[in-house]
């Protein structure tokens, strides 16, 4: 990618997507350019890693053929009040505020601007994201393989309709919260058994990653057919998991999601 990238706002999802496309060579920071309200971060963060800081938001939306919308939602409306007339219908603009629809992105800029609406999740910010992707009509195949190109360089990229966004936010947004939820209780169980709290925070975190690695790296095996790779008839695996199931749990997931997702639904 040879344009220039701007980050309208500059908080941390900002900052990780701008490190992961000068880490993959994709941007450079010096093909970046900045804007945040908070001047006196944006400046400090540009000595150290030598983007260019706008003067403000409508240098940085006439400077930059790819705009990244990355201000809180609630900051949105006022945002595309300020700039929509410096935007072009050449340039892209991606926006990453949760609930902002494309219709809404689309009556604050000029008509046929190339649109395109993500969902990163919290792991982008170490390199392990999942980044739902859903794009306007106007938005071209290149503009597309654009924003997946940048999203790319903070983790994985799935293509979602926009209409199952709130569904899919309710996996892949709320989700490490429900991870980590799980592996703190597994800690605190090991730590009641006797394992001291570091031990335990390492074989439980250590543990989910490798299982996850495990399941990602044999896509024809099941999860089940991986979990029976485990689970000795009779034995200490299938005593945890009869605990497990007896408690519901898969039930408590399909809940948990279901709720996530009608709560979207009822936020936008």
């Amino acid at each position: 990618m040879n344009a220039t990238v701007g980050f309208l706002g500059y908080g941390r999802m900002a900052q990780a997507i701008s490190e992961g496309l000068d880490k993959n060579g994709l941007v450079p920071y010096k093909r970046q350019m900045a804007s945040d309200v908070a001047r006196g971060l944006l400046e400090k963060l540009k000595e150290k890693r030598g983007f260019i800081a706008a003067r403000d938001n409508r240098q940085l939306a006439e400077k930059c053929p790819i705009v990244v919308l990355a201000v809180k939602p609630h900051q949105v409306r006022g945002l595309l009040s300020e700039v929509g007339e410096r935007v072009t219908k050449e340039q892209l603009v991606i926006s990453i505020a949760a609930g902002v629809t494309l219709q809404t992105l689309a009556g604050g800029l000029p008509p046929d601007t190339p649109l395109v609406r993500v969902i990163p999740n919290l792991p982008a910010l170490v390199g392990k994201g999942v980044t739902l992707l859903a794009a306007a009509p106007s938005a071209g195949k290149d503009d597309v393989d654009n924003a997946r190109k940048i999203f790319s360089a903070v983790g994985d990229v799935v293509d979602l309709p926009e209409g199952m966004f709130n569904e899919g936010t309710a996996v892949s947004g709320s989700g490490p919260a429900y991870f980590f939820l799980v592996m703190e209780g597994m800690i605190r169980g090991a730590a009641r058994l006797g394992l001291s709290w570091d031990t335990a925070r390492r074989l439980v975190v250590r543990t989910c990653l490798g299982a996850a690695y495990a399941a990602d790296s044999r896509p024809e095996l099941s999860l089940a057919e991986l979990r029976d790779q485990v689970t000795s008839p009779g034995g200490t695996t299938a005593e945890g998991l009869l605990a497990l199931e007896e408690g519901r749990i898969a039930a408590l997931f399909h809940e948990a999601l279901k709720r996530a997702s009608e709560k979207g639904k009822n936020l936008a």
